[in-house]
């Protein structure tokens, strides 16, 4: 199914990962956010996200450089502040006022959990809040991004299941024989949908073989941004946010920041293999989905009460309005 790409007046009010930190260096870089283009650039003072248009003639500001803490367009030189405003006009005559109108559209655009978030509307919460990422005690890291040809929604409430992972992640995460997974209930809590305690048969973490009681929580942190919590009988926490960031209504981009409180002697690159694959066993069930897009009518696909969360999620999605990657 295709699609002219129209903004989700919704989802402009999210905050979106448009790429880990360390990619942003000093040269701008062009992300596209449910069609918008926007530049975003690294300066002595921090980072910033503009609307990828030069007020001028129409270039893409991405494809200038950062000099003095200043955009500068590769067209005609016009520089502009961290704030938008054109500080400077080449072809100007020097002293000669600059036109009010010569200015960037700004969005806002912050650096949190090792990644840049940027929001292109009025965000109704915050960067949705990951305590254990910096915790003492706790090692952190982001694996991605994976392009997943799937809505975000698809991922997001792949991600929320619980019953997929003795089927997908069989001999990683689980096994088959512990499929049947108990009663639990939804809340919305402060904007987020949030499960019950549930105990699901999982593999300890390496070295570990042994099959053990592994409790969960799972939370809908905003449409697009998944997060949940498991733990051990002896211990082991290990908690994961999942953000999908729309390409377009069928294909998106995904991040995942981990924070874990074992295996702590060990490398990041020693963990990150591990759940690199368990997100490629994920990216061939999604990538196999069909259609791509959610469906919020609740007749369309046969949901068990075992899919708690899933309903509560499409329930959740259709009452705030979201259209992007749903049907």
């Amino acid at each position: 199914m295709k699609h002219m790409m129209e903004m989700d007046p919704v989802l402009a009010n999210e905050w979106f990962v448009v790429m880990k930190s360390e990619e942003l260096r000093e040269d701008p870089k062009q992300v596209v956010i449910m069609g918008e283009r926007v530049v975003v650039f690294r300066t002595r003072k921090g980072i910033y996200a503009f609307k990828d248009l030069c007020i001028h003639r129409g270039c893409a500001l991405s494809i200038g450089k950062v000099a003095d803490d200043n955009i500068v367009c590769p067209y005609h030189g016009w520089k502009f502040n961290s704030q938008g405003q054109c500080v400077d006009i080449p072809a100007q005559k020097k002293g000669t006022p600059i036109p009010l109108k010569a200015k960037a559209i700004k969005y806002l655009c912050e650096e949190k959990y090792g990644l840049v978030w940027v929001c292109i509307g009025d965000p109704q919460y915050p960067i949705p809040k990951f305590d254990e990422f910096s915790k003492e005690g706790y090692i952190s890291y982001v694996n991605g991004p994976f392009k997943i040809k799937s809505s975000g929604p698809r991922i997001i409430e792949n991600f929320l299941d619980f019953t997929h992972l003795m089927w997908v992640h069989q001999g990683i995460l689980s096994e088959t024989h512990y499929s049947e997974v108990p009663g639990y209930q939804v809340r919305e809590i402060e904007g987020q949908l949030i499960t019950d305690e549930v105990v699901i048969y999982e593999y300890e973490s390496p070295p570990s073989r042994e099959i053990v009681p592994v409790t969960y929580v799972k939370i809908a942190m905003r449409p697009l941004i998944g997060f949940l919590r498991k733990s051990t009988p002896s211990g082991e926490k290990n908690c994961i946010m999942l953000a999908a960031f729309p390409l377009d209504h069928e294909t998106s981009i995904v991040y995942k920041i981990h924070a874990q409180n074992f295996n702590l002697q060990m490398d990041v690159s020693q963990i990150s293999p591990a759940n690199d694959i368990v997100m490629q066993q994920d990216i061939v069930i999604l990538e196999n989905v069909k259609p791509e897009e959610l469906p919020l009518d609740l007749q369309v696909e046969l949901s068990l009460k075992s899919d708690q969360m899933s309903i509560a999620y499409r329930k959740w999605l259709l009452a705030l309005g979201v259209t992007m990657g749903t049907a």
